[in-house]
C-alpha cells in the first residue's frame, strides 16, 4: 500500500487535471494508478484536502481544490467590483509551443499570474507578468488543450477568448 501522502497528492493531481463530478470517477482514476481505497477513505481524504464542489456552468457540479475555488471567487469578486465587462480580466489567450500569452485589462496580469501559478504549478514552470500581459511557460509534454481546460475552471469563458 502506498503512503497516505502519496495518495493525497494523487487525488490533488486528479482533481487539478480532470473535471470530476463524483467520487466514483476519482476512485476509478486512483485504481488505475494502483490506489485501491474505499469510498469512506476517499471522503476522509477529500475532507483533509478541503476539496469542495462548485457549479460547472452547465447545470452540474465538479470537485475543485481550495486554491482553484479561491481563484474563482476572487475573479468573480473582481468582476463585480470592476463591472461585468471585466468578467475575468482576460482579453485574449494565444498559444505557441510551450508558451501561452494572456492579454489582460491593465493591472490584472500580476494578480491572474499569481493565481494561475499557484493553481497550475504542476503543469507550469512559471509565469511572468507585466501590467497587461501574462506569459505562461508550460512544462514539457503539457498539452495545450489540458491547460486551456484547467484555465477554464479558474477563468470561466477564457476558451472563447482564444486567438
Amino acid at each position: 500500500m502506498q503512503p497516505k501522502q502519496d495518495r493525497l497528492k494523487k487525488i490533488r493531481d486528479i482533481i487539478a487535471s480532470n473535471k470530476v463530478n463524483n467520487q466514483d470517477s476519482i476512485l476509478e482514476k486512483l485504481a488505475e494508478e494502483g490506489y485501491v481505497i474505499t469510498q469512506a477513505t476517499l471522503s476522509r481524504d477529500l475532507k483533509i484536502l478541503k476539496v469542495s464542489k462548485t457549479p460547472d456552468g452547465v447545470g452540474g457540479y465538479h470537485y475543485v481544490l481550495p486554491e482553484m475555488r479561491l481563484i474563482s471567487d476572487l475573479m468573480t469578486n473582481h468582476a463585480v467590483a470592476f463591472g461585468s465587462d471585466t468578467v475575468s480580466g482576460v482579453k485574449s489567450i494565444e498559444f505557441s509551443g510551450q508558451m501561452c500569452v494572456l492579454k489582460t485589462n491593465p493591472g490584472y496580469a500580476n494578480m491572474i499570474g499569481s493565481l494561475v501559478d499557484n493553481a497550475l504549478s504542476h503543469k507550469l514552470m512559471g509565469t511572468i507578468a507585466g501590467d497587461d500581459t501574462l506569459l505562461l511557460i508550460m512544462r514539457v509534454r503539457t498539452d495545450v488543450n489540458d491547460i486551456l481546460a484547467d484555465l477554464e475552471t479558474i477563468l470561466p469563458g477564457i476558451s472563447a477568448r482564444r486567438i
